[in-house]
């Protein structure tokens, strides 16, 4: 702030991004102290065409293109208008609250900290490709999404969560009652360790990435144990993912429930292979 005559710099050794927005926040807190803290205009009238902008959002600017497929899931938001106020609700956070501004602008409400005089959000103007709107002083871009649309995918989200969790939460009562001669069913064994398999692939890659994470652009940047070892584990885990589709089509004898629970899981497994394969995560090779 040049016109007050005060200003930081601050930098941390470390990626934890809370810490940093904490620290600049206090160091903002500190040195402007003494000075005058803006007036908060009041609030304005919504605009015209406000409902109109109703509805699912997903977010459309990703940071990092590579996360894409799993930010335009976790990110989707409704947004709706109601008491003169916009109400944004993401699926994974709590509910925000913005006041009108001047024209298509808004400001945020937050629950515990002082209301900023500065619009944070914005309605843009609609453009062939749809409606989308700006949060977070433009940060972010969601893009308006068909409501059924996003009905589809949360639930399918949903459905494909819970069938994994359920192979993880299961796999040990299998195994250990596999100790008993008298509980083994060898005619079950392909559609329990072919989802099993999947699933630890898939909870593989994820621990690879988050090892990886403090020297990221040396372990996936390079054809490293680490790389290599994404690009093998996403490949076993559509190979696991079909293989579960074949058992549970080829097997017979098996139980009914077993073989329901299997035929759902082998579903959910497909999707999500059909999934990343489309934004192409089956076989990504980082390096290149």
């Amino acid at each position: 702030m040049p016109d007050f005559g005060v200003g930081y710099f601050f930098s941390i050794n470390t990626s934890n991004g809370k810490a940093f927005e904490q620290i600049a926040k206090t160091i903002r807190a500190y040195i402007t102290r003494q000075l005058p803290r803006p007036a908060v205009p009041p609030a304005g009238l919504l605009p015209a065409n406000a409902e109109t902008y109703a509805g699912w959002y997903e977010p459309d600017s990703p940071r990092v293109q590579m996360f894409y497929f799993l930010e335009r899931l976790m990110g989707l938001a409704r947004l709706h208008f109601s008491d003169d106020k916009m109400f944004v609700s993401p699926l994974f956070e709590t509910r925000r609250v913005y006041l009108p501004a001047q024209g298509a602008q808004f400001r945020g409400l937050p629950e515990k900290e002082a209301p900023s005089p500065v619009a944070t959000a914005q309605l843009l103007s609609p453009r062939a490709e749809g409606r989308f709107i700006q949060i977070g002083t433009g940060q972010v871009t969601m893009k308006r999404i068909p409501s059924w649309l996003a009905v589809v995918q949360v639930v399918l989200t949903a459905f494909v969560l819970l069938a994994m969790a359920s192979v993880v939460l299961y796999a040990p009562f299998w195994l250990l009652g596999g100790i008993s001669p008298k509980r083994r069913r060898p005619s079950e064994r392909a559609v329990r360790w072919w989802p099993l398999m999947a699933v630890l692939s898939l909870l593989a890659i994820v621990l690879v990435v988050i090892v990886s994470n403090p020297d990221a652009i040396t372990r996936m940047g390079n054809l490293t144990l680490w790389s290599g070892g994404v690009f093998v584990l996403t490949i076993l885990f559509a190979l696991t993912s079909l293989a579960s589709a074949v058992a549970v089509l080829r097997t017979q004898g098996v139980r009914k429930w077993v073989w329901r629970h299997s035929a759902a899981v082998a579903l959910a497994l497909l999707i999500a292979t059909a999934y990343l394969a489309y934004w192409g995560v089956i076989g990504l090779r980082l390096w290149a």
